[in-house]
């Protein structure tokens, strides 16, 4: 895979194929950074976090449906409910290289345990489990907007466990970057989460 740009266009090929743009959205979670590496532009210093869950049965056949997010303190665990069951997260958030994530039986022993020091009925099974990357920015905030320096090549990263809740202001945000529009949003808003402002900090020396 190879990533260029020549007469105005960008330019990706992968294998024998060939595709050419004139804008280029960095949308690879975990992998932007790399992405970016590949394009040459310089990078935002993303992290790529695990997060594992446990899917078990609801406690005594109770229907939690409309039960509440619970969280531990400190949020050092949660549990949710999902489709009659209930979700288990020990909320861990190891720093991880772009990968295939899984769980590590360790750490949903430990999600399960803290939520069992709160419950009345300890989990009897586990009915699934899996692991994903939580991707962030050194500030934690997303990336979104055309990368400085470089036209038509424009981030979309750095959601971390929010990807979900903010896509829809994040998409019309992304899209107003693109078309060359106005945003909605206010200005310093939109500064807040430009890549321009990872430069800005190199440039003040923070």
């Amino acid at each position: 895979t190879a990533i260029a740009f020549a007469n105005g266009r960008w330019q990706v090929t992968c294998g024998t194929d060939t595709y050419s743009a004139k804008s280029l959205i960095n949308s690879a979670g975990a992998w932007a950074d790399e992405i970016a590496t590949l394009a040459g532009v310089t990078t935002v210093g993303l992290t790529a976090c695990r997060r594992s869950m446990a899917r078990v049965p609801a406690p005594d056949g109770l229907d939690v449906s409309n039960w509440p997010l619970i969280l531990g303190a400190g949020e050092t665990w949660y549990a949710k409910p999902d489709a009659g069951c209930l979700l288990i997260s020990p909320a861990d958030e190891e720093p991880v290289p772009p990968q295939d994530a899984w769980a590590e039986d360790l750490t949903l022993a430990e999600g399960i345990a803290r939520y069992e020091a709160v419950a009345r009925e300890p989990v009897k099974r586990m009915l699934s489990n899996w692991a994903g990357l939580r991707t962030f920015a050194p500030d934690r905030a997303l990336v979104i907007g055309e990368a400085p320096g470089t036209p038509g090549f424009f981030w979309m990263a750095g959601q971390g466990g929010y990807g979900f809740q903010t896509a829809p202001a994040a998409a019309r945000l992304l899209a107003a970057h693109v078309l060359g529009q106005p945003s909605e949003l206010d200005k310093a808003t939109v500064a807040a989460l430009s890549p321009a402002r990872f430069n800005d900090q190199t440039n003040s020396g923070r």
